[in-house]
């Protein structure tokens, strides 16, 4: 089937430039550090209530 798929394609497929890996690159570092980022504020916010004897947030 795949055969047959790319023996109907006339001619070499031109990638736009958002799929360009240094793009997505930046995309997912950019995402990880976000995501550390909260998960560090959550981790502070956390140790705060515990200092000042409340509720443990976990």
């Amino acid at each position: 089937m795949l055969a047959l798929i790319t023996s109907r394609i006339p001619g070499p497929v031109i990638e736009i430039a958002d799929r360009d890996p240094g793009f997505l690159t930046l995309v997912f570092a950019v995402a990880r550090a976000a995501r550390n980022g909260a998960e560090t504020a959550f981790a502070r916010r956390c140790a705060l209530a515990r200092a000042v004897g409340g509720p443990n947030p976990l």
